[in-house]
């Protein structure tokens, strides 16, 4: 199989199922996305992982590396659980999903940055045109104004990114200042990362879950590839940008995820570990490319319980995520953010101690929701087959903290560990 053949196979499987009645749809939900990302595992995967800035003898062609693989069949699960567990679906939520899905398929196997640029940009506008018509408002409307935005000056940098030299000139700059803003902007930071904050706590979960299962590892992803193959003069502004912008956006998202009611507050917590996860990739060090990765996998983990509305029926399972979140050992979250602060440790001191703010921050949200701070707004009861599934979600979180390093590889590959 081969990548283009990958990204028809969740274009179609999402086609199909939003064509299909009501009775099939939730069914559907559980399956496509599921044997989508399981389809990576038969595509032949290049070593080394060429990336979106890879040489020229790729030419323009697709090539799949062990980590896109791992990620596409990892985020295909995650989000066939967060369908199963949505209390309701009206069938645009997988289609939306598979049609990321193709796109994310397509920039992860892309082999020259433009293709890699417009795959994002048509991922984010796909989930931009949901989450505008399921619920019209000015939050959401600017996603598609600063979310495109950012996925334009990707675009654009795929002009500059084969130019760049070794020295820093004017072409060199702006490949990396092009690739630092778009990345940033699609994933949610500072400055213009507020369209994410406002429009996640207006959508449903199921609608979220594109972006955050998909899109933003993928631009994570993205990076990782991105650093070896751009000159210094490209590299360092890149990875300097990611650093302080990640910093400052983790830090701002965990104060605010601590005086965010409960609808919203997980939405807060996943930006500020996905800022989190970008100043350790920034860092260029070892532990915190890994601690990068073993954020977005937690967040794998957790997204398809907490993204959905509290419902009386699922909430000892929603405890025992929050737990797997709380930064306490040993929580998957806690060894995440703890590479990601050895990473900022050897860039500076001050990285160190923002680092720590913000975890701080975000071990006093999950302490909060452990603490009954939330309501269930959702009185639907749930059968048995949905409240297996979310103990076996919850409880695979907490397994994760056991040998977070040694899973995050056996999922990405070792090209994550530095």
């Amino acid at each position: 199989m081969t990548p283009l053949v990958l990204a028809a196979v969740w274009a179609g499987g999402g086609v199909a199922a939003a064509l299909l009645g009501p009775l099939r749809r939730r069914g559907l939900a559980w399956t496509v996305p599921a044997v989508a990302g399981a389809c990576a595992l038969a595509v032949s995967t290049a070593v080394p992982w060429p990336g979106p800035a890879a040489s020229a003898s790729y030419g323009a062609g697709l090539a799949l590396g062990r980590p896109a693989a791992g990620l596409l069949v990892a985020a295909g699960a995650a989000l066939a659980l967060t369908l199963a567990l949505a209390p309701r679906l009206d069938g645009g939520e997988v289609l939306t999903a598979c049609a990321a899905g193709a796109a994310c398929a397509i920039a992860l196997a892309a082999t020259v940055p433009i293709v890699w640029s417009v795959a994002l940009a048509i991922a984010v506008a796909t989930i931009a045109v949901r989450w505008i018509t399921t619920a019209p408002h000015r939050a959401t409307l600017a996603t598609g104004r600063i979310a495109g935005l950012g996925a334009a000056t990707l675009i654009a940098a795929a002009a500059f990114v084969p130019a760049a030299g070794p020295t820093l000139d004017a072409r060199t700059a702006l490949a990396g200042g092009c690739l630092a803003a778009g990345a940033a902007t699609l994933l949610g930071l500072l400055p213009l990362g507020g369209w994410a904050a406002a429009s996640t706590g207006l959508v449903r979960g199921a609608d979220v879950a594109p972006w955050a299962l998909l899109v933003a590892p993928t631009v994570l992803l993205g990076a990782l590839a991105l650093f070896p193959a751009l000159p210094a003069g490209a590299r360092n502004p890149f990875a300097n940008v990611l650093l302080v912008m990640g910093l400052l956006s983790a830090v701002w998202g965990g104060l605010m995820a601590l005086r965010t009611p409960e609808p919203a507050r997980y939405g807060r917590v996943l930006l500020a570990d996905l800022a989190l996860a970008a100043a350790g990739l920034g860092s260029t060090h070892g532990p915190g490319r890994l601690g990068c990765f073993v954020l977005v996998l937690t967040h794998l983990g957790a997204a398809p319980l907490l993204l959905q509305s509290a419902r009386s029926a699922l909430d000892r399972q929603r405890r025992l995520a929050w737990l797997g979140l709380c930064g306490l050992p040993p929580t998957p979250a806690f060894w995440g953010r703890y590479l990601v602060l050895l990473g900022l440790s050897a860039a500076n001191a001050d990285a160190l101690l923002l680092g720590l703010v913000a975890s701080a921050a975000l071990t006093g949200t999950a302490a909060r929701a452990l603490a009954g701070g939330w309501r269930p707004l959702d009185a639907l009861p749930a059968p048995l087959v949905t409240r297996m599934l979310a103990w076996a979600v919850a409880l695979g979180l907490l397994v994760l903290g056991l040998a977070p390093g040694w899973l995050t590889v056996q999922v990405f590959g070792p090209a994550v560990s530095g």
